[in-house]
This record gives structure tokens, sequence and C-alpha cells, in this order.
């Protein structure tokens, strides 16, 4: 078989309909998190034939390699650290591949620092931080979430308690979910705090990471909508979001901000000439160079005002669902995502939604979705109800 090469018709074939077929999927897209409100990006096209390798962190810049990013991804951190209340004079971070990435990085650096210590997560949580336990070789226990898929604080009291007297003296390391994956439910990290308090965990005993991949950003930006404390400021020691679901990077990528007096670092490194405390080294350079041009690009007020329109998308795809009597609710007023009933499966193989144990669907109403997509679907799930009920088309909400 021959090799390809550009100009190639089975390669520009191949690519016609990858792309075709791409564009079709795109317009059943709900189910999964990703912004897709792109803003113009030529400025970022002479960068695509450019090797950038960020080694080792940002907060170092130099090193023997210099065709990175890494003094915009110093920028990067520095806005979400503002964002997010971290002191000026205590911060670190970087950029990762992705919050599953960001997670491990932070049990990571809190296994270094603790002794022993356990990884507490609600049943709800990400299921990385199950797999970032495992890999660090970490004990791990989940905690019940309630129906909203709220951490139970009474419960994570419970088991700290119990944990701790069997083994005195060990660390304790707190996953606070802000925004699960079925529901968007967040976890309050300062009644996390308040719970190991009352177990008797001591501050320098406990490391509370947010895992903020979806919600973070958007959450941060808004007080009026009555969010739960999550920030440095109410407790975190480390924060990750995601770059490719609100900030609408077209490629996975995360960030990864953490106070920096409960960061250690493995020096400098002879063959880079430069320090390394992440997990990769080499990194992309690309991911950095997006966020800080998006970010410059809408600033807080932009990425507000994106925030109040997925919002304004999400009571609206509630409204509608309701409207033609299929029971739709949200976690909370700010959510982006509504959940509801399974639907028949003839839905679900048009429309891909995640779904769980308890019989739950959702859609989540990110930046870029067109309410033109939602109207399809609410008219299709309508459609197939009444279909496999015997009713004609329009008939289930009577």
């Amino acid at each position: 078989m021959s090799q390809g090469l550009p100009g190639d018709p089975t390669v520009a074939g191949r690519l016609d309909q990858l792309h075709a077929d791409l564009l079709q999927h795109r317009d059943y897209d709900l189910g999964f998190p990703g912004a897709t409100d792109l803003p113009d990006v030529s400025a970022l096209v002479p960068f695509e034939r450019l090797l950038l390798n960020n080694v080792g962190h940002p907060f170092a810049p130099g090193g023997a390699y210099r065709l990175h990013t890494k003094h915009l991804e110093y920028e990067v951190i520095g806005f979400l650290a503002d964002l997010f209340g971290a002191p000026l004079d205590n911060r670190h971070g970087y950029v990762t591949t992705g919050s599953t990435e960001s997670t491990h990085w932070a049990l990571w650096q809190a296994r270094r620092q603790l002794a022993a210590a356990t990884v507490y997560c609600s049943s709800a949580a990400h299921y990385s931080v199950a797999k970032a336990a495992e890999l660090l070789r970490l004990r791990l226990r989940e905690i019940p979430a309630d129906e909203r898929g709220e951490m139970r604080y009474d419960l994570l009291h419970a088991a700290v308690r119990r944990d701790s007297r069997h083994r005195r003296g060990t660390g304790v390391i707190v996953v606070a979910s802000i925004g699960t994956t079925m529901t968007e439910a967040v976890d309050d990290v300062a009644r996390i705090g308040a719970a190991l308090d009352a177990a008797g965990v001591e501050p320098r005993r406990r490391w509370i990471h947010a895992d903020a991949a979806l919600a973070g950003v958007p959450l941060a930006l808004d007080e009026s909508v009555g969010r739960p404390a999550f920030m440095f400021t109410d407790g975190a020691h480390s924060i990750a979001v995601s770059g490719h679901k609100f900030m609408a990077v077209p490629f996975p990528c995360g960030v990864v901000v953490a106070l920096a007096d409960r960061h250690t670092g493995r020096g400098d490194i002879t063959y880079t000439a430069a320090p390394d405390s992440t997990i990769t080294g080499s990194r992309s350079g690309h991911a950095p160079l997006w966020l800080w041009y998006l970010l410059r690009h809408w600033g807080p007020a932009g990425l507000r005002a994106r925030a109040e329109g997925a919002r304004a998308l999400a009571r609206y795809t509630e409204q509608q669902l309701r409207g033609v009597g299929w029971p739709a609710w949200r976690a909370q007023p700010w959510a982006f995502t509504v959940v509801f009933p399974r639907p028949p499966q003839p839905l679900l193989d048009r429309w891909p939604l995640a779904t769980d144990e308890r019989g739950n669907a959702h859609v989540v109403l990110m930046p870029g979705v067109p309410p033109e997509r939602v109207d399809r679907f609410v008219a299709d799930l309508r459609d197939t109800v009444a279909a496999a009920s015997g009713l004609l088309p329009g008939a289930m909400a009577s």
C-alpha cells in the first residue's frame, strides 16, 4: 500500500469524510461539556508550524530550550490565581493535559507532605480521582452524596473521625467536586474544612483539592449566583480547571493552581537546565498560548457574559423539557447542566447523552450551543416518546 502524501486524493478524501462526519456529530452534541463559541483565532495560525515545548514549570522561565511559551503560561496561572483568591506571594501551578493530570498532580504533592494520607471524595466525584489514588497507592474513601450529587459533610466527618482513631497523625486529602459530572453539584470547601476541624484534623495535616474542571471559572466570576465556597480564601490548597470546557480551547488541556508553600519541586534538571515540578516534564506550549489568547480576548466581562448566556439557555432547556411533559431539574440555579429521566434508547442512539445508575440523563448547555439544537432535541424527545407510547407526534404534553 502506497503512503499517502499531501495532495493525494486518498488523503484528501479521507480528511473530507472525517470532517463531514465530525460536523454531523456536532449537530447532536449536547451530552458532554465543551464550549464551541471560538472567536477569530487567525492570530494563532503562524504558530501552528512551531514545536512549542514548555519544559519545567513556568515560574522558572530559564532553561536550555527556548522554543516555549512559559511567560504566557505564567500569565494564565496569574489570571486564574487572581480569580480564585490565591495570595500574591503564595501561588504556583502549570498548564496540564487536563483536569485528570491536575488532580493527579495535586494528590502527588499532598502525598509528598502528608504521612500515610487517605483520600476522601464524594461518590459523585469524577472517576479520575480513584485512578489517581490507585496510581499513587493512596487509600481512597468514597463519601455518599445527597440526591443532588453534593457530598454529605456529616458522613465525611464521621469517616475521618473513625479513620483517625485507628491511624493517628496521618494525613487527610479531600477532593471537592466543583461541578460533578452528572448534575454539576458543588461540594462546599468551607463546610469540608469545618468537618475536618470537628474531626480534629490540624491544618498542616490536610490538603483540600477543588476539582473545578467545568464550574470553577464561571462560578468565580459572579458572586451574585450564590455560589458555595470553593476558592483559596475558603480553604482550598489547589484548584484545577479544564481549558477545553468553559474556556473553549479546541483540544483537551487544563490548569492547576496551588499554594506555593504547600508545593515541593525536584530542583534543577541537568539535561534541561531548568527546575521541574510537573508530572509530564515536557508539556505543550500551544495550550498556554491558546489559553492566554482566549483569556485576553474575552477578559472577565466577556467570560461572565458567556456564563450568563449559558445559564439562560439551561433555564430555557429546562422549561422546554417540562413543557412537553418530561421532568427536568438543575442542581442549582447557576448550573449549565439539566438533568432528566433517561430517554428511550432510540433517542440516545441519535443524541449521545451521559447516563447514571439512577436512570438519569443530562444535557450540558455550554457557550456555543445554538438554541435551535435544543429545540430539535426537545422535539425529537417528544416525538420519540409519543411513538413509543402509540401517540401521535406532539401529543405527549397533553
